[in-house]
């Protein structure tokens, strides 16, 4: 791989995640660090279509990053529900993932991740700093 720092993932993104068959998409945002590869990272996205209304669900991410192809799993808060799998592939630019989750023998969808502005992010560690 060229450009190790090109492919570094780590800031806030936000994404959206497909159900199979008639279920809508739900969305998400995610804050991730990426430390030479290794993936790690918190979810805060909306209950979905199965929950009471105004549930918000937290889960945390663990995974990898080798070039352009990413995969990790969201392990929920609540420890009875599934894990999902996630695969990707990082596009050019370093600002956008696409791929599909799986919830072994079960489920399966795609999800899309954009990352937000790499300035902003900038002006938010340095003000961190600066405090």
């Amino acid at each position: 791989m060229s450009g190790e720092a090109e492919h570094d993932l780590s800031g806030r993104w936000s994404g959206i995640f497909n159900y199979p068959a008639l279920y809508p998409p739900n969305s998400f945002e995610a804050t991730i660090r990426d430390q030479g590869g290794l993936i790690t990272g918190v979810i805060v996205q909306p209950g979905e279509i199965f929950d009471p209304p105004g549930i918000v669900r937290h889960a945390v991410i663990e995974g990898s990053r080798e070039g352009s192809s990413i995969s990790f799993i969201k392990i929920y808060d609540d420890l009875d529900r599934p894990t999902p799998h996630y695969r990707g592939t990082v596009q050019p630019g370093g600002d956008e993932i696409e791929g599909e989750w799986t919830i072994p023998g079960d489920w399966s969808g795609t999800f899309l991740m954009i990352r937000g502005s790499r300035d902003e992010e900038a002006a938010v560690r340095k003000v961190s700093v600066e405090v």
